[in-house]
């Protein structure tokens, strides 16, 4: 088994790199997954951006047996059975993991836009509950949420296959 994984700001990548460690696999970035049989079986790990894991599509074509997913929210946006549908995952196992993001000051390009952009939106609802709150805080100040015990129903997952 390998470990595959999208990355674009360091979050999933640590959480691959974990689960390589307690796994005793090796982790690679999708597009520099070496060529292997193609019933070797893969760990996708990628982030969220509007319900799409991204990097997913650079590995359908291999043996990917389970997808997991990093994003700031304390769960998956908008929600699992969304995250499942969009990515066309329903035959395999999906596990969120709460990932994290860079402040937005520090965010470059069409990002920052979008993550101002996003920000200004959350900004002007009427109604703030402690979650809307704690999502403007995460961008505004950014948020790592990597912890290793987030992992735990992927490997308890794996013990049982």
């Amino acid at each position: 088994m390998i470990i595959a994984y999208e990355s674009k700001t360091g979050f999933t990548k640590r959480y691959a790199d974990m689960l390589a460690e307690r796994t005793g696999s090796k982790a690679y970035r999708a597009k520099e997954l070496p060529p292997a049989d193609k019933d070797e079986e893969i760990i996708f790990l990628g982030w969220i951006m509007a319900g799409k894991v991204q990097g997913l599509d650079k590995v359908r074509k291999r043996n990917v047996i389970a997808v997991c997913a990093s994003g700031t929210a304390r769960t998956a946006e908008p929600d699992n059975e969304t995250v499942i549908a969009r990515n066309k995952i329903e035959d395999k196992p999906f596990f969120y993991l709460r990932g994290g993001c860079l402040p937005l000051k520090e965010l470059k390009g069409l990002d920052k836009i979008l993550m101002a952009m996003f920000l200004k939106m959350l900004k002007s609802r009427k109604e703030k509950d402690e979650e809307l709150e704690e999502g403007i805080s995460n961008i505004e100040n950014g948020f790592d949420g990597v912890r290793e015990e987030n992992l735990e129903p992927v490997l308890q997952w794996l013990s049982t296959r």
